[in-house]
């Protein structure tokens, strides 16, 4: 806790002296802080003095955990899956705000480490961070960076750093991520980060030392440069061994090829050398320097997906892991080829290599290692992890393991046919499919569509309604009725883990990123008069809406949401215990969830009316006449949003309101 002491300790100094208006989200003060004012025109905002705010923010989280005695997340700590609530966090976009003005001010490890007990609150025990690292501001999409497109990743972001702390140096920066790590910890809570591995930002600072372990291309292919467009395979088609002939040998590759060539030291090492001089003595950013005097570039990035729909990623490029050709490719591929990236060369995981880049491997599994030492982190996810060699994701494993046997591991794997292998790897869940499958609940085949494979599944999944790359569930499901029904249902599906994407809680409508799901047309679903209308805040700078009133009802709900999940975890959390109701394969208007209850007769029974208008009067005998009996029991402890403990018999008729669920305990008399 030394970190958090020296944050509040330059906090406290400070807070005598300041002056001005310092205007916050309401939102915000979760803990009853009362010396503030309210301005017109600033809706849904208070007036602050920051040091004392936040000073009393850390306080009040500190003076808590010692009253409720709660146990520290130890770093070594075994965590059970079932107990597991995730939150998906951009700590740049979390907790941004225009404290001062119209200019948004990124947010900060500090602001949002006094907001964790806002969200431990609504039940989250796993803080899933989007990656923190230094990125590039070259061939950025929008008016900031990507934090996907990282140009040092053993660097943390500096944007991250709160001014409020004093000027930027190299400690305080650190310090600021080990208070927020420390928080965590205090308040029970694991901290996860998003790693990546498979691609750099095109100036990656690696070009300095390593141009080798780029793919370079010639500067004036740069303009029209993206994935070929195979018109022999079918769109959104996962390349595969036996679709390399047909890949190679289509009648666009070669020209493709031909836009490659060899690294800028290779092709003239004397002007290479000047240039690293150069930029050594005027900082001057060396891919420039080399686009300028060489008239090459590195390749930018594309899905490993071919003939997929998604613009090139303009702002990363392919690391080169393997210095020679995959066998199936070599006899498609000219001598005197230079090193090049296709859907194959993206997705090395495929493929049989033989060259390996011993000392890009070396550096890649030490990442991970570092941030568990250096700052305590509980977790990791693979960004791409299933393009990576498998031998290199074990690896990468292996060594994370090494120090701590209980460290938390996600894939980014999206197809549970996939879960065996992702298991045997390592890997303690994966990413799933649910934000997609869940826009199909009111269609008749959604039951088995997508109980099937989470039943299947060898991994937990994330139940997310939502991720940082997908359109927003409250712009998908609309109304907050509806939201609410899913949270609920999702908090009952078999094997998963449960997510909230940042924004979420407070229904946020605009997406953060298009890349899964989405179109360019997707991110102007804001009014046009709102100030974020048309950003997204993986390239812009973008703001929450605090302000909006959701911010009062949704986290309560989810709150209760996650209460009643935790009441039955045990039960939900094995997926033996699930039993298919083969009559509500196409029910399109009930959807029914049945637990069998270890040790009894007993059943949980969680029973939702998806439609938006007509309500449902059910007979439980009919329904599930396999589990329930005339004359059973059944207690009732959540309905029409409220928690009750209510016993009526199963003879009984329940009615159902349009997006109500209900959830009981059935006894059986026999």
């Amino acid at each position: 806790m030394n970190n958090i002491e020296l944050l509040l300790d330059i906090l406290k100094s400070k807070k005598k002296d300041f002056t001005g208006d310092f205007f916050i989200p309401k939102a915000w003060n979760y803990f009853g802080f009362n010396n503030f004012d309210e301005s017109i025109g600033r809706y849904g905002e208070i007036n602050v003095n920051p040091y004392e705010f936040f000073s009393r923010c850390i306080d009040s989280m500190l003076d808590a955990v010692c009253e409720a005695n709660t146990e520290a997340a130890l770093p070594n700590a075994p965590v059970n899956m079932e107990d597991c609530v995730l939150y998906g966090l951009f700590p740049r976009m979390f907790t941004a705000w225009n404290h001062y003005n119209n200019n948004i001010n990124s947010g900060t490890f500090l602001k949002a480490m006094c907001l964790l007990p806002y969200l431990k609150r609504m039940g989250v025990n796993v803080i899933y961070l989007l990656p923190i690292f230094k990125y590039s501001l070259n061939y950025k999409k929008g008016e900031t960076g990507s934090p996907y497109s990282i140009k040092n990743i053993y660097q943390l972001d500096e944007n991250l750093h709160d001014d409020l702390l004093g000027p930027l140096d190299s400690s305080l920066m650190e310090a600021q991520f080990k208070a927020f790590v420390e928080a965590c910890h205090i308040l029970g809570m694991k901290v996860m980060i998003d790693f990546v591995f498979r691609t750099v930002a095109r100036d990656s600072d690696l070009i300095l030392e390593h141009p080798e372990w780029f793919y370079w291309i010639k500067y004036d292919s740069m303009s029209s440069f993206s994935a070929p467009a195979i018109d022999t395979i079918k769109p959104q088609t996962v390349v595969s061994e036996k679709l390399i002939k047909k890949l190679y040998t289509n009648k666009v590759i070669d020209d493709y090829l031909k836009q490659f060539t060899l690294s800028p030291k290779e092709v003239d090492e004397k002007k290479w050398n000047k240039l690293v001089k150069k930029h050594l003595e005027t900082g001057r950013n060396i891919l420039d320097l080399v686009e300028e005097n060489m008239s090459i570039t590195t390749a930018p990035g594309f899905p490993d997906v071919i003939n997929d729909s998604q613009p090139p990623w303009s702002d990363v490029t392919y690391l080169r892991f393997y210095f020679d050709n995959h066998e199936k490719a070599v006899p498609f591929i000219k001598s005197d080829q230079a090193p090049y990236v296709l859907f194959d060369v993206a997705k090395l995981s495929l493929f049989n290599w033989k060259e390996p880049n011993k000392d890009l491997w070396d550096y890649t599994v030490n990442v991970i290692p570092y941030y568990q030492e250096k700052y305590g982190i509980d977790g990791a996810r693979i960004d791409m992890g299933h393009a990576l060699p498998t031998e290199l994701n074990k690896e990468i494993i292996r060594k994370a393991k090494e120090l701590n046997p209980n460290f938390l591991l996600w894939s980014e794997e999206f197809n549970c046919l996939n879960s065996k292998k992702v298991m045997d790897d390592g890997f303690q869940f994966m990413t799933g499919s649910l934000w997609f499958d869940y826009k199909n609940i009111e269609k008749s085949g959604f039951y088995k569509g997508v109980l099937e494979p989470l039943l299947k599944s060898s991994l937990p999944v994330t139940g997310a309604l939502e991720s940082p790359d997908t359109p927003r569930a409250a712009y998908n499901y609309k109304s907050p009725r509806s939201l609410e029904f899913m949270a609920i249902i999702n908090n009952f599906m078999p094997n998963v883990v449960p997510m909230l994407n940042n924004g979420m809680e407070i229904m946020e409508i605009q997406p953060m990123n298009l890349g899964l799901d989405n179109t360019e047309e997707g991110r102007y679903v804001l009014p046009e008069s709102d100030p974020m209308y048309g950003k997204l805040a993986f390239f812009d700078n973008y703001k929450l809406h605090w302000n909006n009133d959701s911010w009062i009802t949704m986290p309560d709900f989810l709150e209760k949401a996650f209460l009643l999940r935790s009441r039955f975890k045990k039960i939900i959390g094995n997926k033996e215990n699930f039993i298919f109701v083969k009559n509500m394969e196409k029910n399109k208007k009930l959807l029914v969830l049945c637990y069998k209850i270890q040790n009894n007769n007993d059943h949980l029974v969680i029973l939702g009316n998806k439609g938006h208008k007509e309500s449902a009067q059910l007979d439980l005998t009919k329904l599930l006449p396999d589990i329930i009996k005339p004359g059973d029991e059944i207690n009732i402890v959540y309905m029409e949003r409220h928690f009750y403990n209510i016993n009526l018999s199963t003879d009984d008729k329940i009615l159902l309101q349009p997006k109500d669920v209900v959830v009981g305990i059935v006894s059986s008399k026999t």
